[in-house]
């Protein structure tokens, strides 16, 4: 499957730069078995650049493929320090937009932390809407009600003072009809204040984020291509903003019916972005070579090493390096995934618990946030290993 237009803007003016091979496409699916886990579909990532509107995306991915209905776990809430991240953010978004006591829809909810939190926070009603909802995941809230589908066209109808659309828009490839739907269902309202949540390629093309590029995201924004995106299907940018270590792009918007020609001092150009591709190909290999040579060092001195943090990144890191054979183990708190096999990895997830016996030497650490708990509770464990975030090394 090849991909000949831009998504977000239907140009033909593609071009790709970067490509992963044999890659997973499943990196949060429940796989219950290793042969199940190990049977996973391998594809090509293929990075592609808009020269038209700089967006970034997986031009060969597979849009028949079901990534979601049959179990997927991106539950965070069980980290102390992503609900208090969660909670501040939510509280400050509040505050600005007064959204208290109104009517929210969430596009994308998971399991349904952020929608029942905005509407405990602000005595809100909520609707969330996501094929992966699971029931009994969050605290019962009779003002929160979920709707088990993908959003489309038919929930139009349902009226809202706000949309919220937390890190979703990264597994739509059609962004530009998705936004246009969303713009469709508002008509002339301009009353409704959205609020996105994204993770930001800027980042990722700086630093070489290898780990944070894999299949199932199949869209990357900056926040140069994401303010376009949003002007051109009729919203007038509020605010953006780089959150989470610069992680995380947050985009505030609303609908207008006469075309926003407002630019936001965080947006970059086309050609400022397409320069960073070319930083990030210059660099990516020796950055990869680098993680080789360690992995090197840590079988010749024959440490036991861990992985922490699972999901997304762990897969997106060790399709590069699970040839090494040096990780056995990958270490998260989440208790639904510990048991569960990694998608085209095999390896088990397992809990914090398991590392008193094991006791590793190293601790590869998949989000440099964590840094803090993790050692916090490793030494609840009474355990001190070197702890190697990803973005640190």
């Amino acid at each position: 499957m090849r991909h000949t237009h831009c998504p977000n803007c239907y140009s033909p003016d593609i071009e790709d730069f970067f490509t992963i091979k044999d890659a997973p496409v499943h990196s949060l699916a429940i796989m219950k078995d290793y042969n199940e886990a190990m049977n996973v579909e391998r594809k090509d990532i293929t990075m592609a650049f808009c020269n038209h509107c700089g967006f970034i995306f997986n031009s060969t991915f597979d849009t028949s493929i079901d990534y979601y209905t049959k179990g997927y776990e991106d539950q965070q809430g069980f980290s102390p320090t992503f609900l208090k991240f969660l909670t501040g953010v939510t509280n400050r978004f509040i505050d600005r937009y007064d959204i208290k006591n109104k009517s929210i829809i969430e596009i994308g909810c998971g399991k349904g932390d952020f929608i029942s939190l905005i509407c405990e926070l602000g005595n809100n009603k909520g609707i969330g809407i996501d094929p992966a909802w699971v029931p009994g995941r969050t605290k019962p809230n009779p003002n929160v009600q979920f709707i088990q589908e993908f959003y489309s066209e038919k929930h139009g109808d349902l009226q809202a003072d706000c949309i919220s659309c937390r890190h979703t828009l990264e597994h739509i490839h059609g962004t530009g009809d998705f936004m246009k739907t969303i713009r469709k269902s508002l008509g002339q309202r301009e009353d409704v204040i959205l609020f996105f949540e994204i993770p930001c390629i800027v980042r990722i093309l700086k630093i070489q984020a290898f780990w944070d590029i894999f299949y199932e995201h199949c869209t990357y924004v900056s926040p140069g291509s994401l303010a376009r995106l949003f002007r051109q299907n009729g919203f007038e940018v509020l605010d953006m903003y780089l959150e989470y270590d610069d992680q995380y792009l947050y985009i505030e918007a609303k609908p207008v019916n006469t075309p926003s020609t407002k630019i936001h001092p965080l947006e970059e150009s086309v050609a400022e972005l397409k320069e960073l591709t070319k930083v990030f190909t210059t660099k990516i290999n020796s950055t990869l070579d680098a993680w080789r040579n360690k992995f090197a060092e840590l079988r010749e001195k024959k440490l036991k090493t861990v992985v922490w943090g699972g999901g997304s990144k762990s897969v997106g890191f060790l399709t590069h390096f699970d040839r090494e054979k040096i990780i056995d183990h990958v270490v998260d708190i989440n208790p639904h995934m510990v048991g569960n096999y990694i998608p085209g990895i095999g390896k088990k997830y397992v809990g914090p618990d398991f590392l008193k016996e094991y006791k590793p030497d190293v601790v590869i650490i998949m989000n440099a946030v964590y840094t803090e708990e993790i050692r916090k509770m490793l030494l609840e464990r009474g355990l001190t290993p070197e702890l190697i975030p990803l973005d640190r090394f």
